[in-house]
């Protein structure tokens, strides 16, 4: 039996849907960066394998569990960087974790070239590239539709472009981004920390990269911070020259140089939190 654990953002179910395409019967669940470690700790005994994609637990987990079940855990975040000494453990930051998966796949011998185009398109998202016209729109459709409806559409059809349908939802969807966008920069506030750069804030529930993109797009900051009170949790997002990844590890978080976050921990306080950035 196959236990696979992955991230529950596009990138991380890309990963399931390409180590489903190749194990069917594969076990998948998927969890945020806070959840994994006493999880994994927990259930990963009376598995013959366990997979781990776009998340990394502890070094301390991993060794408890090393040697107990075949493991392969595949990465790209900087915090989990210090793991590749591991024989099991795949890691590389420049690029997502669903292209990891894929290339790691194709090397063992699963014909998974139906999703290439797929693979491509959440990379160029999740890398924040945006060379694609299509992959924030890949995003968008996942949001709308769910992990198992989104899980379920391209695992029983790879992607070859969006159906009729699709595109009509992600119309609809981008014209209620977009004025979202428009009326939460209305609200964003402005500071410079302690290495004089120029920071955004703003309390935000909905379309992180998107805001956060569009305030760094437009030259407003240096790197945005977007709280989600609903959520419990602290999304990061920074021009190119800017590295906001150790802001985020500090906090308990991970993530890339450009595009990071953190879960609020017990006794989290936000007002606290930008003191410590030297704000106000």
């Amino acid at each position: 039996m196959i236990l696979h654990i992955s991230h529950n953002d596009l990138d991380g179910v890309g990963c399931g849907i390409l180590v489903k395409a190749a194990y069917p019967s594969v076990k998948t669940i998927y969890r945020g960066y806070d959840e994994l470690g006493n999880m994994l700790d927990s259930i990963h005994s009376g598995y013959d394998m366990v997979i781990v994609t776009d998340l990394s637990p502890s070094e301390a987990i991993l060794e408890s569990i090393a040697g107990e079940c075949e493991l392969l855990l595949i990465d790209h975040h900087i915090s989990s960087e210090t793991l590749n000494k591991y024989p099991f453990v795949i890691h590389e930051n420049g690029k997502s974790a669903t292209l990891l998966t894929y290339e790691k796949l194709t090397s063992i011998g699963f014909d998974l070239s139906a999703y290439e185009d797929f693979v491509c398109c959440v990379n160029d998202f999740d890398l924040w590239k945006l060379k694609r016209d299509d992959s924030l729109r890949m995003n968008l459709l996942f949001i709308l539709t769910g992990i198992s409806r989104f899980e379920k559409r391209f695992l029983t059809e790879p992607y070859c472009g969006f159906k009729a349908e699709e595109e009509m939802l992600i119309a609809l969807e981008e014209e209620r981004r977009n004025n979202y966008i428009e009326r939460a920069l209305k609200y964003a506030e402005y500071f410079t920390d302690k290495d004089q750069r120029k920071l955004a804030v703003l309390f935000s529930e909905m379309y992180t990269s998107e805001l956060g993109n569009s305030i760094i797009s437009r030259g407003l900051a240096d790197y945005v911070i977007l709280i989600n009170v609903q959520r419990k949790s602290v999304s990061l997002r920074s021009a190119k020259d800017t590295d906001i990844s150790e802001i985020a590890a500090r906090h308990g978080g991970g993530g890339h140089k450009n595009a990071a976050g953190f879960p609020f921990i017990s006794g989290f306080n936000v007002m606290e939190f930008l003191i410590q950035l030297e704000l106000m």
